[in-house]
Order: structure tokens, then sequence, then C-alpha cells
């Protein structure tokens, strides 16, 4: 079967068919994975019952990966594989008000993966192993779209501003408690870029989230009110593509182009274990703002 590439969404967001994951790909079909993903920012694949191992093997495909940060939902242990679920190791639900659930709520704010270490993320893929019945999605906007709506009076006082990311912030929003002193000095906050400029295509997008806690060089105030009004713009309903999720569904998307923030569901009732690797970042933002000058 030929794969195909079908839009999802007006702006961005495609599926994709004729693919089986649990095997190598050729060069040809990997590359026109590649392209749709350089193109449409956030690529679905349904029925794809992967492994980890299979996981990891389609993942390298797109570059070296990251390990996950240690903290409270993997007792300190760092894995390229991270198991994103309310179940814990005794195969049981967990409290909803376990330091573990609490780290996930960070999850359900709108966010770019891993845009708080120094060399963010490229892309992440996300496997569902087991899904609730209803709810339970996650919704992606799109940060080129967001860009590109925004009047250019106001794109040319954004050019060179600088966000700075921190880890802590953005957990600390939901309980200040969760990182002990010696994780927290594991993510140090970063700079990043607020306009970053894709490699391959030269397409502009905003880059922003839960992790930008205020703008370098503002009273810390004033920026992140700057902050939330360009998320606020970014995430309205025209930008968003929702993902329903079916099982063995395999979601990836580009963290230089979109966020994303996965929505509520019966955690107390209803299991959800999905497994995310995560295509590490080439350079800082800054240095692709410099190369691209």
């Amino acid at each position: 079967m030929a794969i195909t590439v079908k839009r999802l969404h007006p702006l961005f967001a495609a599926e994709i068919g004729g693919v089986d994951l649990t095997r190598a790909l050729d060069d040809a079909t990997f590359s026109t994975i590649e392209n749709a993903f350089e193109e449409y920012s956030v690529l679905v694949f349904h029925g794809q019952r992967i492994d980890d191992e299979q996981q990891l093997a389609f993942s390298r495909r797109f570059g070296a990966l990251e390990q996950t940060t240690a903290n409270v939902t993997n007792d300190g242990k760092r894995s390229e594989v991270a198991d994103i679920s309310n179940v814990g190791a005794d195969g049981k639900l967990m409290p909803l008000d376990s330091k573990s659930m609490k780290y996930r709520d960070g999850n359900e704010m709108w966010h770019s993966d891993s845009s708080f270490k120094p060399i963010p993320a490229k892309a992440s893929l996300l496997s569902a192993r087991e899904v609730p019945p209803q709810e339970g999605d996650t919704e992606f906007a799109s940060l080129r779209a967001a860009y590109a709506a925004l009047p250019k009076q106001m794109l040319a006082g954004l050019e060179n501003l600088i966000a700075i990311h921190s880890y802590t912030y953005s957990r600390g929003l939901v309980d200040p408690d969760l990182f002990t002193p010696e994780q927290a000095a594991q993510v140090p906050p970063v700079r990043q870029s607020l306009i970053r400029i894709n490699p391959k295509n030269g397409r502009k997008a905003l880059y922003l989230g839960s992790h930008a806690s205020h703008i370098e060089g503002m009273p810390v105030e004033a920026g992140r009110k700057i902050l939330h009004e360009l998320l606020a713009a970014a995430t309205q309903p025209s930008f968003v593509y929702r993902h329903a999720w079916r099982q063995f569904d395999l979601v990836i998307w580009d963290n230089r182009a979109v966020l994303h923030r996965g929505r509520g569901w019966d955690k107390a009732r209803y299991r959800r274990v999905m497994h995310r690797t995560t295509v590490a970042g080439e350079k800082s933002t800054l240095d692709e703002v410099m190369q691209t000058a």
C-alpha cells in the first residue's frame, strides 16, 4: 500500500497512511514522512501496535534522542522512553493527590517539550498504549500560523527578544514543592529566542509556552504580560488541532513549531498509558537566529 498524506486542519497537521511502523522503513518512505513533518508539524499514524524498541528505532530516524529529566515520576532514573500515564509500577491507578500525578498535571498547560533545556527538543513521538473510553485528548497549536497572523508592527518589536524558560517556574504553577533543591539544580533557567526560524524552509514561529517565565531585560510582570497575550493569540481555536486518541495511535510533533497540551479525563476511573520519545535539538535557539540573520 502506498504512503498517503491527508491534511487534518486547514493550517497544519496531517494523517499518514499506508505505513507500518513495526517494520523498518525504506529511505524513500521515510523521506516522505520527514518532508511531511517539516510541512505539517504534526503527523498522526493510526493502528501502530509498536513496542518501545520499535518506537525508539523510528524515533532515531529523526535524530539523536533525549533522555528524560530526573523527577518524581521516574525516581530519578533517566531513560529514552518516558512513561506518561496515571498507572503506577504496581499496575494500579495512582492517587490523584500523589506527587507524580501533580507533576503530570503540568502537561495540561500549553508547552513545548524541553524548552527549558539549553538546546530544546526537535520532536516528540507519543504512542497510545492504553486510552480512556472518553476524553483525554491532546491539543496542538500552530506557532507558525500565530506568527503569520500578528501585525507586522508588533512582530518588529518581538524579533530580538529573549525569553527565560524555567522548568521549576512552570511546575511551580502546579505545586511549588514538586522539585527538591537537587532536582531544581539540574534544570536552571535558560535563554530562548522568542521567535524561531526553521533551518530547512525558513518559516518563522513564535516560541513560548508554560515554561516561558519572563522576558530578558524587562520587568518580570511586564514581560509575563506580553507572553500571556501572545500565548492567548497563539492558542485561539482557529490555530488549534485537537487529537482524539485511539489505542495504538502514534503522533509526532515539531516542538519548534507547535505547542501542545493534554486534556483531562476521569483519572480516578480510567487508565491512560502513553510512551513518549523525544528527538534532541541540534543547536540553541540563539544560534539558530544568528545563523539565519
